[in-house]
């Protein structure tokens, strides 16, 4: 159970978000635009591509951009999901351990590409988006296993894997080639206030974990890839991304998450927001503004903060 799909499903939960008023008026946006003002949309996506596919890719690029830019490497190693993924594909029964050992090299390579990139070298666009596409569709089978391992039983060949799907190639190259927009809004004043990923605490633990895209600079970020932008009254955006937030209230932990976890501080959050990809959009609300809308509504934010926490550790604790 992640927090969407908490958030989505679960309707304690859903009754409790319905209660935050209306805070569309407090989206504001970097480039001084209102939030509503209409936009032109920058990188249409592509008739064929995958876009479950495609934004998670994206997400693998924008994290190696920022570390590019950032002058920083903190994701040198192949992350869990990519070894969890592997691993649900080679307990599946079927690919063939040779297909596990080329997916498996094929991961390697596409990560050290990456590291080529955060690096500083210039890496070809459609031959990134491969290995990066690559990677997204092993965190796919992660993410959800059963339903993408049924799917491939349709076809046990190495060939339905490792061909990407052109379109989404060309998707998320359009997307890279944006990269000039965005060393403005991603270079942190501060490289020790920049966290790639963020993980939560205790209560993120209750729902099986809960990962942010962004912290850098005390601005919680979510990077979106979507079509429309759409962050209206009841939004599951905007109920997301104040999750989070609530999440990034208490002590972070480190290490092991189920034994001799070690406290540490609550990451320093002034504001919560959205960047969306296809139009060059970074939007935003304070922190302050929306503790006073919520105050004045007559359920204070602390007061969620608080239900919140507490619907999560007696609906779910006894589930890890």
């Amino acid at each position: 159970m992640s927090l969407k799909r908490v958030i989505k499903t679960d309707q304690d939960f859903k009754r409790l978000f319905n209660k935050i008023p209306d805070v569309t008026n407090l989206i504001k946006c970097e480039d001084n635009k209102s939030f509503f003002e209409s936009r032109k949309i920058v990188a249409p996506p592509i008739t064929g591509s995958n876009p479950q596919d495609v934004g998670t890719a994206y997400d693998f690029w924008l994290r190696a951009h920022i570390q590019r830019i950032n002058n920083i490497s903190v994701e040198n190693n192949i992350p869990d999901v990519i070894y969890y993924g592997v691993r649900l594909m080679e307990s599946s029964n079927v690919y063939t351990d040779k297909h596990i050992e080329v997916i498996k090299n094929g991961a390697a390579k596409a990560w050290e590409i990456r590291n080529d990139y955060i690096q500083g070298k210039d890496i070809e666009g459609e031959r990134f988006a491969k290995a990066l596409l690559f990677l997204a569709y092993i965190e796919d089978i992660y993410r959800s296993g059963s339903r993408e391992m049924s799917r491939k039983r349709q076809d046990r060949t190495i060939k339905s894997f490792i061909e990407i799907n052109e379109d989404s190639v060309q998707d998320l190259v359009n997307l890279i080639n944006l990269k000039d927009e965005l060393n403005n809004h991603f270079k942190a004043q501060d490289v020790n206030n920049l966290f790639l990923n963020p993980t939560f605490g205790e209560t993120a633990r209750y729902i099986n974990g809960a990962d942010g895209d962004l912290v850098i600079d005390e601005f919680l970020i979510d990077f979106k890839t979507d079509k429309r932008i759409s962050l209206g009254v009841n939004n599951q955006y905007l109920y997301q991304i104040i999750g989070y937030y609530i999440l990034s209230t208490e002590n972070r932990l480190v290490g092991n998450p189920i034994i001799e976890c070690e406290e540490d501080d609550p990451y320093d959050v002034n504001r919560i927001g959205f960047y969306f990809a296809r139009y060059g959009c970074l939007s935003y609300i304070k922190i302050e503004d929306l503790k006073k809308v919520m105050e004045d509504s007559g359920y204070p934010l602390k007061q969620l903060i608080n239900d919140f926490k507490d619907l999560a550790e007696d609906k779910y604790n006894g589930v890890i």
